[in-house]
C-alpha cells in the first residue's frame, strides 16, 4: 500500500469526522493506520480550523453516551477521557454541565439493584463485597457506592 498524501490523508480524515465526533488523538491514530507519513498536526489543525474536530462538542458527546448508555461514573469517563488527551480542565467543566447528580445516583441504584439480581454469595457480606468491586469498575467512588449499596 502506497503512503497517502497530504490531500488525500485531509479528505480521508474530514470524510472520517463528518460520520461521527472525533477528537485530535483518534485522528492522529487513524492517520497513523492508515499509512499517512507525513505531519499529523497539520492534518488536525486543518481539521478543527474547519470545524470538523471540536474538543468540547466531542467532550459533550462522550459523557454523555457514556454516562447514559454505558452507565459508567464520573471517575471512568474522566480517565477514558484523560487517555483521549482531552483538557482536564474541560472535562470537569462538562462532567459537571451534562451529569445531573439526582439521575446520576439514581444510575448507581438501578445498577446494584440489577447486578444484585444475577449474584450469588455465601452471605451478605461476600454480596456486598462483590457489589462494591462491581460498581468501582464503573467508575463510582467508594463514598457514592457505600451510600448507596443498602438502598
Amino acid at each position: 500500500m502506497k503512503p497517502l498524501s497530504c490531500t488525500e490523508a485531509l479528505a480521508k480524515a474530514a470524510a472520517y469526522c463528518a460520520k461521527g465526533e472525533h477528537c485530535r488523538a483518534d485522528i492522529r491514530e487513524k492517520l497513523f493506520q492508515w499509512g499517512f507519513e507525513g505531519n499529523a498536526d497539520t492534518i488536525v489543525g486543518t481539521l478543527v480550523q474547519q470545524d470538523f474536530i471540536n474538543e468540547v462538542r466531542y467532550t459533550r458527546a462522550f459523557i454523555h453516551d457514556k454516562y447514559h448508555f454505558a452507565k459508567w461514573g464520573r471517575i471512568k469517563i474522566e480517565q477514558a477521557l484523560r487517555m483521549k488527551q482531552i483538557d482536564a480542565e474541560t472535562i470537569h467543566q462538562l462532567i459537571d454541565e451534562v451529569i445531573d447528580n439526582d439521575e446520576y445516583t439514581q444510575n448507581l441504584r438501578e445498577l446494584l439493584q440489577q447486578k444484585r439480581k444475577s449474584m450469588k454469595g455465601d452471605d451478605d457480606y461476600q454480596l456486598k463485597s462483590k457489589l462494591v468491586r462491581f460498581a468501582l469498575q464503573r467508575g463510582y467512588t467508594y463514598e457514592e457506592v457505600f451510600c448507596n449499596i443498602d438502598n
